[in-house]
């Protein structure tokens, strides 16, 4: 018998939520963002509790205790007789702010799921299931009739995500020094849809639904090198992913309030890309109780044209660090010494370039890793608070609480028991 078959019970759990993943986020509103209107919408992160809590940083963190999915070269943490499965929920609160008005949403969806094993020595490997982009608005404003002075209401509302399934592969061709590759497939659509209220100037009303359908692969490369200064463990961490085209379609269809279909159309388009994306980023541990992590990189979106009026793409640079502290790690010791505490920072800069002004996120982060069964499995759990755009040139500024609830299994592969 194989001993790297994964068992009949995860299999069967991860079966399951697979084919519930795509109908369950369709029915989601990811987000309530109105900049997610824009290109492929609000971009998904692939942070899980453990990277929030460290203000989202881990290109040098080991996938240990969790599976690190920023850095496909994580894997080779994972130990040699287990396997870990990983996965959460997040929600959260958003006050939205402009021209002196206000308003507040909510939402809560499932997160990732993620799992990870040692194949043998010197080769580790994954796959799993994360977002990748949302859109979910809804705008109320009016409009002119062409050629007059009559205003009429029209309500905008967008919905849809681009999922991420992906499968990883790490290896270590020399000691301290692991290599991955992350093989993603993304695939989902984005809707909009255009009210048109005419019956106030004494018309039919129209509907105008654009739905934008997107898919490919897309590679994401990683690499971690581990040495000793002295008392402390540094770990080096790089990822890189280069551009990627995604094949899209797009479907227009516009009807009038008796469901009537007077206009539709159908055509393949190449108007969006994912561009290239480079990240470096180190891990300080003292092998004790503290370690602390730090990320630089950014997203080349400058080389791509978007075409709306109003609306440029720019590079996106971010900075991510963060602290984690544990007051033991004596399996013995009291439950709240073996806790992991996390304080983080970030600081990015958005793809949209909006009126001359690029939208900015700034967030702070607190976490706490919970230990449960064998002291390896864990709760985590982070909250972040941050603020993301301005109410500058009549745009939006979000403050925002979000939860991150996430869950990391630890089993053993290949433990015989024993009866008397």
């Amino acid at each position: 018998m194989n001993k790297h078959f994964i068992p009949v019970h995860i299999l069967a759990t991860l079966l399951g939520l697979v084919l519930m993943y795509p109908s369950t986020g369709m029915a989601q509103n990811n987000t309530r963002s109105p900049y997610s209107m824009y290109g492929l919408g609000e971009l998904r992160s692939q942070l899980n509790p453990v990277n929030t809590g460290m203000g989202g940083a881990g290109f040098g963190l080991s996938s240990k205790t969790f599976i690190n999915t920023l850095n496909p070269a994580s894997y080779q943490g994972i130990d040699s007789l287990s396997f870990v499965f990983d996965t959460g929920i997040e929600g959260k609160y958003t006050t939205f702010k402009s021209q002196g008005k206000s308003a507040s949403l909510q939402d809560a969806n499932f997160s990732y799921l993620a799992l990870g094993w040692r194949i043998n020595s010197f080769i580790a490997a994954g796959f799993g299931l994360n977002p990748f982009s949302s859109a979910g608005y809804e705008i109320n404003t009016t409009a002119e009739v062409e050629g007059t002075q009559s205003e009429y209401p029209l309500n905008i509302i967008g919905s849809g995500d681009i999922s991420r399934a992906y499968g990883a592969i790490s290896i270590a061709p020399i000691p301290n020094l692991s290599i991955g590759i992350k093989t993603s497939f993304l695939f989902g659509s984005l809707k909009q849809t255009q009210y048109h209220n005419l019956s106030v100037i004494g018309s039919t009303s129209v509907y105008n639904e654009t739905t934008d359908y997107f898919h490919n692969f897309y590679f994401e490369f990683g690499a971690q090198y581990a040495l000793k200064i002295q008392k402390y463990s540094v770990t080096i961490g790089a990822i890189y992913n280069p551009g990627q085209a995604l094949v899209t379609k797009r479907d227009q269809t516009s009807y009038n309030s008796s469901g009537v279909v007077f206009d539709s159309s159908s055509d393949s388009q190449k108007d969006f890309k994912i561009p290239e994306e480079i990240g470096v980023g180190f891990v300080v541990d003292n092998n004790k109780n503290l370690l602390y992590a730090l990320d630089a990189g950014m997203q080349k979106w400058s080389d791509y044209s978007y075409d709306l009026s109003g609306v440029k793409l720019k590079n996106n640079p971010y900075i991510r660090t963060g602290l984690q502290f544990t007051p033991s790690t004596n399996f013995l010791a009291s439950f709240f010494s073996k806790v992991n505490y996390r304080l983080g920072f970030n600081y990015s800069k958005s793809y949209l370039d909006l009126r001359g002004i690029q939208l900015e996120e700034v967030a702070g982060s607190f976490g706490l890793g919970l230990p449960i069964r064998n002291g390896k499995s864990k709760i985590d759990v982070s909250f972040e608070a941050g603020t993301k755009g301005t109410t500058s040139k009549r745009l939006i500024q979000e403050n925002f609480v979000r939860l991150r609830v996430g869950f990391s299994m630890h089993d053993l592969w290949f433990q015989q028991r024993k009866f008397n």
